[in-house]
C-alpha cells in the first residue's frame, strides 16, 4: 500500500483534524529512524508526538504509564510492576477501576522490543500493524461503514471500547477489525484528544478495504442524506 498516498486520501476525504498515526511493533529498530529521547508522561503521549514526525521506542520508554506499557505488550519488571498495582489501588479507591478488572485487560501478542509511531504518510517500507485516528462521531461512523464493521451478518462486529484508551491497540490486533474507543481521561489529558472525539484504531488486515470502500461510503452517505432531507420536508417540522 501506497501509505502517504492513504494517509492524504484519509485527511482530505474526511476532512480528519489530525493526521493519521501509524504505529508497527517491530523486533528492532528500522534503519534511519531515530529513538524518540524525551521522558512521557503516558504511552499515549506518543500518539501526538506522532503526529508530527517518525520515532521508535523501547519498552523502558514507557514504564511512567505502567498500564500502557502492559496493554502495549511489554513486559515490566518488578519496580513498574509495583508502580502499576498502586495506580490500580488508587483507581480503586476513587471508584474508577476494579482491582479484578486489570487481568483482563488486553495487551499486544505480537512478539517485539520497539514500537514505530509516526504520520502514516512516512511509513514507505515500514509496514504499520495498526492505524490510529482520531476522529469525530461523523467521522468514525464513515470509517466503520467503510471498514465493514457496521455491516450485519458478515462476521465483523463493530464494537466500542471505553478505558483505557490503549486498550483499543491491541483489541483491533486481536479481532483484525476496526475498533473503536471512546477514549479515557487518561488520553484526553495526554494525547490531546478533545471532548468531541474519539479513538479509532485499524488494522493492517482492514487497510486494504477501507482504502476501496471510503469514496463508495462517502457518496452513498451523501444520497442517502438528500433522501432524508427530502422525506424529512414531507412531514410537520417537530
Amino acid at each position: 500500500m501506497a501509505y502517504a498516498e492513504f494517509a492524504t486520501s484519509l485527511l482530505e476525504k474526511l476532512k480528519l483534524s489530525h493526521a493519521p498515526v501509524g504505529i508497527a511493533f517491530l523486533d528492532e529498530a528500522p534503519g534511519g529512524v531515530k529513538h524518540y529521547e524525551e521522558a512521557v508522561p503516558s504511552a499515549c503521549t506518543f500518539w501526538k508526538a506522532a503526529e508530527r514526525e517518525l520515532f521508535y521506542t523501547t519498552a523502558s520508554d514507557h514504564y511512567n504509564c505502567p498500564i500502557g506499557a502492559i496493554t502495549q505488550g511489554f513486559q515490566i519488571p518488578q519496580p513498574v510492576s509495583a508502580n502499576a498495582m498502586e495506580l490500580i489501588g488508587m483507581m480503586g479507591k476513587i471508584s474508577y477501576l476494579e482491582a479484578a478488572e486489570a487481568s483482563h485487560v488486553p495487551t499486544v501478542e505480537k512478539k517485539h522490543k520497539v514500537i514505530v509511531y509516526g504520520p502514516l504518510k512516512e511509513f514507505g517500507e515500514i509496514q504499520p500493524d495498526v492505524v490510529l485516528l482520531v476522529a469525530t462521531p461523523l467521522q468514525a461512523m464513515m470509517i466503520s461503514e467503510a471498514s465493514g464493521v457496521a455491516s450485519w451478518g458478515t462476521g465483523h462486529e463493530s464494537r466500542t471500547l471505553g478505558r483505557p484508551a490503549c486498550a483499543v491497540i491491541p483489541s483491533s490486533l486481536k479481532s483484525n477489525d476496526t475498533t473503536i474507543s471512546m477514549a479515557c481521561m487518561g488520553a484526553r489529558t495526554f494525547a490531546d484528544i478533545k471532548d468531541e472525539e474519539v479513538l479509532i484504531s485499524i488494522p493492517a488486515r482492514a487497510l486494504v478495504e477501507l482504502q476501496n470502500r471510503l469514496p463508495v461510503i462517502l457518496e452513498a452517505n451523501v444520497d442517502m442524506k438528500k433522501f432524508y432531507d427530502t422525506h424529512k420536508g414531507n412531514f410537520a417540522p417537530v
